[in-house]
């Protein structure tokens, strides 16, 4: 599922950057550089996008002849302003995307976007324990010149990842499959259709790896059962887990051990520095899934693939019509 999803978001944006729509190109507000369809687009979002003010103050500081070169000469000049051109038709095409989306009754809530984008700078400024007064300066230190500025650039790339995944959900959700079609691909790719190997495990949590330890040695010892110690502990969890992901040091462990094996201590959570004792229940072999036990799969993957051919034939050319029956205005004071 991620792998298509990545697929998604590779092709729209090669849409929104390559399938460029009638530009006109007249004077606007001097903070705008642009109008799509009435919606105004700030020149610090081109300024944000684009890193231009970072870009700038590397190459001042790594190659000053060349920064000299680049803002004192009408050749360097115009580099940059076909570069800015070449960044502010990608915002503007990545917009038209999201309205594109929108027009087809999709709710990208707008408003709550931008509130939860808010409240997550505030929050990550406050965690990692930056002062107010130095938010400007960090946030210059990375090509934005304000706080606005910021998560400007961040809403409209958010929105735009949303509106990919909200049309894709809404083709799944849309999607008809019938009878037929579900049991001709049980019958056809029959061997896709299997449980993944799985174990069901109970952890006992321990902050720190002394306390992990002592517990494991006193279960060993026999003073106490495992499972004497998790019904008493708060902290203590069970869980099914796939055993297909080998990358996964508690997955590895699970497969090259019996049920009702117990572990040393384990590191749980190399943030929180929590340490665990785990104890393998139950172990469940890969198996053939009935036709009953895979139909959900199956409707799934039919409709996924028939999402994947909407992007595929339909999208491109839905999104060009869009794109001509649209207004884009660029400021020509700056293009």
């Amino acid at each position: 599922m991620r792998k298509k999803a990545q697929l998604l978001l590779f092709f729209v944006f090669l849409i929104s950057t390559i399938l460029y729509p009638k530009i006109i190109y007249q004077p606007l507000e001097q903070a705008t550089f642009a109008k799509v369809n009435e919606e105004t687009l700030s020149e610090e979002l081109l300024i944000s996008r684009s890193q231009i003010v970072y870009l700038l103050s590397d190459i001042y500081n790594s190659y000053p002849e060349f920064y000299s070169v680049l803002t004192r000469t009408a050749t360097g000049v115009e580099l940059m302003n076909t570069y800015l051109e070449d960044q502010a038709l990608k915002i503007v095409n990545q917009v038209l995307f999201i309205q594109f989306v929108e027009q087809k009754n999709i709710d990208l809530q707008r408003k709550q976007t931008w509130n939860n984008i808010e409240e997550n700078f505030s929050k990550a400024f406050k965690d990692v324990g930056i002062p107010d007064e130095e938010i400007e300066n960090y946030l210059l230190a990375l090509g934005y010149t304000s706080k606005t500025n910021y998560l400007e650039a961040a809403y409209y790339s958010t929105l735009y990842n949303n509106s990919i995944a909200a049309l894709y959900t809404k083709i799944v959700q849309e999607a008809e499959v019938t009878d037929e079609e579900i049991a001709k691909e049980y019958q056809n790719n029959k061997a896709i259709y299997k449980s993944d190997p799985a174990a069901d495990i109970k952890l006992i949590i321990f902050n720190s790896t002394e306390d992990a330890s002592y517990t494991y040695n006193r279960i060993i010892e026999g003073y106490y059962t495992y499972d004497e110690v998790f019904e008493q502990t708060d902290s203590a969890t069970s869980m099914r887990i796939n055993l297909k992901d080998d990358s996964n040091s508690i997955v590895q462990t699970v497969k090259s051990n019996p049920p009702g094996f117990i572990t040393t201590p384990l590191l749980y959570d190399s943030q929180n520095g929590t340490y665990a004792l785990l104890k393998i229940e139950r172990k469940y072999p890969e198996k053939q899934l009935t036709f009953e036990e895979a139909k959900d799969q199956i409707i799934f993957n039919l409709k996924d693939k028939k999402a994947q051919e909407y992007f595929d034939k339909v999208l491109p050319t839905e999104f060009q019509k869009f794109q001509e029956e649209s207004s884009i205005i660029l400021n020509s004071d700056m293009f």
